[in-house]
């Protein structure tokens, strides 16, 4: 009997030769040939049914790559749709060009509490982290050790601060800019216009500090929404380029392509799986870019979109020769501060702290300084904690400009801010902070200041 070349599998090879011995008797009187023929049929349909099961498990296989075991196609699309704008390219493909070639390269993230890791057990299954895993293991050579990465995300907090802590917690760590930057502030920003304004600043400064940086805006969703729609003219003007999880997400759940508890564990706060899929689309999107050809090299422009008031900030950290401070009471340092998850410590170990003192002075803060614009960053912890902190009332040159209070309902230590004027002309200002009355007695922490020149 004459035997198929190409079988290489034992059981093919079973079946066959049991086949030939039940067979050849039956069809002897019929020939060698038409014996040949039937089992050779026998075997071709074998072939065809096993590399079908092969194809249902290398198949099911695939879909279990993606973290809602969707149909690739259709989880492909959703990665697709994600990408409201690819940008000027040049940028991106210079960064990845670094990691390819064994170059340092340093990739940074900032934004609220999605991009610090909050939702998963582990902070470090957060969306930045595995970003930074997944690029390193796709283009870096030797184990991704040209690579570093630093989180720069801490919970709650606005663009607002983000150009506060841009310096100190983005740039600095690292001994020098990022190569690639990942911004998200959209489900921590209002629609205000500081916000527009602070989240240019921000795009600008990487920009301006280091043309190189290839800056990515990334629209983190949530139940209640999202700043895209505040943030995309401004990202299209600087043409960098732009996820949005918002719609993806809130159509994926509408039309049962997974559920809300499958994407958030909260209001805001993606699982393990939502994260996952944030990291697949900023994936989907370099490799995009890699495999497009190079853009010509974007200038930033020399007008802003919408205000310079806000690009420049610098964070009051220590001596500083415009700046002149009378600490009063508030001379102590407060380590309750915000902490983060990455180092679990304070975030600002410069503050100026007035502890809760039945004998306390009250005497001011007071700040001369010569600034454009000023912001003010505060501390704001429970009700109920055993520190009671109060009342302070902030006054620039000699005028109350609001009174912000320390303790609140639903405080964690969490730090709210606030921008106390911007102006187009470098001015010389008084800045006093004193407890208000009836808080006299009590605490209060001055976070953070920043300021442009």
């Amino acid at each position: 009997m004459k035997h198929p070349k190409d079988e290489n599998f034992l059981g093919v090879f079973f079946m066959r030769d049991v086949l030939c011995h039940k067979c050849c008797g039956i069809m002897e009187e019929e020939g060698r040939d038409k014996t040949d023929c039937f089992l050779e049929e026998i075997m071709k349909k074998f072939k065809q049914l096993f590399g079908m099961v092969i194809m249902c498990l290398l198949s099911t296989f695939v879909f279990a790559q993606n973290p809602f075991n969707m149909e690739e196609n259709d989880y492909h699309k959703l990665l697709e749709q994600s990408i409201i704008s690819e940008g000027n390219n040049f940028r991106l493909k210079q960064a990845l060009n670094k990691i390819k070639n064994g170059e340092k390269t340093v990739i940074a993230a900032i934004g609220g509490s999605v991009t610090e890791g909050s939702g998963p057990a582990d902070f470090k299954d957060g969306y930045a982290y595995q970003f930074f895993r997944e690029i390193k293991k796709t283009y870096a050579p030797d184990g991704g050790k040209n690579v570093y990465f630093n989180n720069a995300g801490l919970s709650g907090t606005p663009s607002l601060l983000g150009c506060v802590r841009y310096q100190s917690d983005v740039v600095k760590p690292m001994g020098q800019t990022p190569d690639i930057l990942i911004i998200e502030f959209a489900v921590n920003d209002g629609g205000e216009v500081v916000f527009q304004r602070s989240f240019e600043a921000l795009v600008r400064d990487a920009l301006t500090e280091n043309p190189k940086t290839a800056v990515i805006a990334l629209y983190a969703a949530a139940n209640y929404g999202n700043t895209s729609s505040q943030k995309k003219p401004i990202s299209d003007y600087y043409k960098i380029p732009q996820i949005n999880m918002l719609e993806i997400v809130k159509s994926s759940i509408s039309t049962g392509k997974f559920s809300k508890s499958d994407y958030y564990t909260d209001s805001v706060h993606p699982t393990k799986k939502g994260h996952t899929m944030m990291k697949d689309c900023l994936m989907n999107l370099v490799k995009k870019v890699d495999n497009a050809n190079q853009d010509e090299q974007f200038d930033i422009p020399k007008n802003y979109w919408k205000s310079p008031s806000l690009s420049g900030i610098k964070q009051i950290l220590g001596e500083d020769k415009n700046v002149k401070i009378s600490k009063g009471s508030f001379n102590q340092v407060d380590k309750q501060c915000q902490s983060i998850k990455k180092t679990n410590q304070s975030n600002f170990p410069v503050n100026w702290h007035k502890p809760m003192d039945l004998k306390s002075k009250n005497e001011p803060f007071t700040m001369e300084i010569k600034c454009k614009s000023f912001v003010f960053v505060y501390k704001v912890q429970s009700k109920n904690s055993s520190t009671r902190f109060g009342k302070a009332e902030v006054y620039i040159d000699g005028r109350l400009f609001e009174t912000f209070d320390g303790a609140k309902e639903g405080g964690w230590n969490n730090c709210e801010q606030k921008l106390l004027f911007y102006s187009s002309e470098t001015r010389n200002h008084k800045i006093e902070v004193r407890m208000a009355e009836g808080s006299e007695k009590l605490g209060f922490t001055i976070v953070a200041m920043g300021y442009v020149e």
